[in-house]
């Protein structure tokens, strides 16, 4: 959404300077207007630093989803059918390291009829060669997130839950070395209903009748995101909130 942006664009140069990330990835999900990604956007954060979008339930909900799906830096999720468009993962060449990024979907709470992602993960795992991975899943449930991150605790280097628009506070390094949140938050307004229009959000609750979410314009905003070292094994979240 537009204060998403907004957001992201007043608080994004400061991290990377204090925290100084070699990768960058972004969940691209509602990044134009509450729904997907597009190109003219994807061009313009991988200038600002951005290096590989992730995407979630509202990939294919935009007209020109075919031509989101096939750039280059674009993981979708990858828990989709045979012949799907787009890419299951991204692997990204650094410094002599390869980084290879998944983006499953979860399936509890979910609409989409969708593969097991912990069958897709094991299948995708089978063929990946990189030097470190890092899945972004893409869930409602924090059961079904927690499932996961155990499930493939020792795999990968990192599980980081997007979705539900609210930061959570247990980032941490799982038995195995993994690394591990189950919600990194969202960047946008800080006051409204998962990004959208508190008074809409609210009547459809009280209704039940269905609409399109209107973005909230609060000016108030927040910034959320985690910081790894995939060497040291840490993970810390970053969670700015104007006052």
């Amino acid at each position: 959404m537009e204060q998403g942006r907004k957001a992201f664009d007043r608080y994004f140069d400061s991290v990377k300077n204090e925290y100084k990330p070699q990768f960058v990835v972004v969940n691209g999900e509602n990044i134009a207007d509450g729904n997907g990604l597009t190109e003219q956007i994807y061009k313009e954060y991988l200038k600002k630093g951005v290096h590989v979008f992730t995407l979630g339930n509202h990939t294919f909900t935009r007209k020109d989803y075919p031509d989101v799906l096939s750039l280059p830096y674009v993981a979708r999720p990858a828990n989709y059918g045979p012949g799907t468009l787009g890419n299951e993962y991204v692997i990204y060449k650094y410094n002599n390291k390869t980084v290879a990024v998944i983006n499953l979907l979860g399936r509890i709470f979910m609409r989409d009829p969708i593969e097991n992602p912990f069958l897709k993960a094991d299948e995708l795992l089978k063929e990946i060669k990189a030097d470190y991975i890092i899945v972004d899943f893409h869930a409602e449930a924090t059961s079904e997130k927690l499932a996961l991150a155990h499930y493939l605790d020792g795999r990968v280097d990192a599980i980081l839950g997007t979705h539900t628009h609210v930061p959570t506070a247990d980032d941490m390094r799982l038995p195995k070395g993994t690394l591990y949140i189950t919600d990194v938050g969202m960047t946008g307004v800080k006051f409204g209903i998962i990004g959208g229009e508190i008074t809409q959000g609210i009547r459809k609750f009280i209704s039940g009748v269905p609409e399109r979410v209107r973005p909230e314009t609060s000016n108030l905003l927040q910034f959320n995101a985690v910081i790894m070292d995939l060497e040291q094994h840490t993970i810390k979240r970053i969670n700015i909130k104007e006052e």
